[in-house]
């Protein structure tokens, strides 16, 4: 008997752990619940993050497009505007010789204009031709002008229309000669084949026109080129140098090309 009481106490005294083991489960089993709650709370919240995040992404690109095309149409009425101040000039000058107003001779030597023209169109490809050698840079003469073409590598990321460093600075050399002389510029954009993915921009062609206002830009505020002698033009896909056939072709195709033209504003 003396044996089973000292048992029973024993027990006794043990008891109290089971008790407390029990609480011990009791508050890890709430803090499950309320991490399982909170878990699932966070993922509710994240959900919505991103559904606000897609809807600005949508803002954004809707502002981008919209700037670039009133970007576009600003170049367009610029150059529209020079044309009708050239035709109202014109149109004085005959108004004055049919109403008798005398009107003095300008003197004009064409042939030494011509010539004038020429040096220094000479002179901007002696300039370019030495600066974009070291930048292994390609350009051509054609009958418009002087082409000098970008690959787009250099100039933005994929799908991308902002300018990296190595861009800007091989814009920046072409801009040092253009700084000295008063020609009319026009920068085309080009793209590949294929189908926009992961880009702000919805097609080739919204691609190749915001590329080419960058490089506008850059030149015009960057390096106080007036904006009037600009003209930009998105060309997409099309005009390709060479076919679309590899990924050497289309790495050529993706370009922004700048042509000098033989006109002067």
């Amino acid at each position: 008997m003396h044996d089973e009481r000292l048992y029973d106490e024993k027990e006794l005294e043990k008891s109290w752990l089971i008790s407390y083991s029990d609480l011990f489960t009791l508050l890890f089993v709430i803090i499950l619940i309320v991490a399982a709650a909170h878990a699932a709370k966070l993922k509710v919240e994240m959900q919505e993050v991103k559904q606000e995040e897609a809807k600005q992404q949508e803002n954004l690109q809707e502002v981008q497009e919209s700037l670039d095309l009133l970007n576009i149409k600003k170049l367009e009425l610029q150059r529209q505007v020079h044309e009708l101040e050239a035709r109202r000039s014109t149109l004085e000058s005959l108004v004055d010789e049919k109403t008798g107003t005398e009107v003095l001779p300008k003197p004009a030597v064409p042939t030494e204009k011509g010539d004038d023209a020429d040096r220094d169109m000479e002179t901007v490809r002696t300039e370019l031709s030495s600066a974009l050698q070291e930048l292994n840079i390609d350009y051509e003469e054609t009958e418009e002008g002087l082409r000098v073409r970008l690959p787009a590598a250099i100039l933005f990321r994929s799908g991308s229309a902002d300018l990296q460093e190595e861009g800007k600075q091989v814009i920046g050399t072409v801009a040092k000669v253009l700084e000295h002389f008063s020609y009319r510029v026009r920068i085309e954009g080009y793209t590949d084949d294929m189908p926009i993915v992961h880009s702000v921009y919805r097609s080739n062609w919204e691609l190749s026109s915001a590329r080419a206002i960058a490089v506008m830009r850059e030149m015009v505020d960057e390096h106080a080129l007036a904006a009037s002698r600009f003209t930009v033009a998105g060309w997409g896909e099309h005009k390709p140098l060479v076919d679309n056939s590899n990924a050497e072709n289309r790495e050529r195709n993706r370009r922004v090309e700048i042509v000098i033209l033989a006109e002067k504003i």
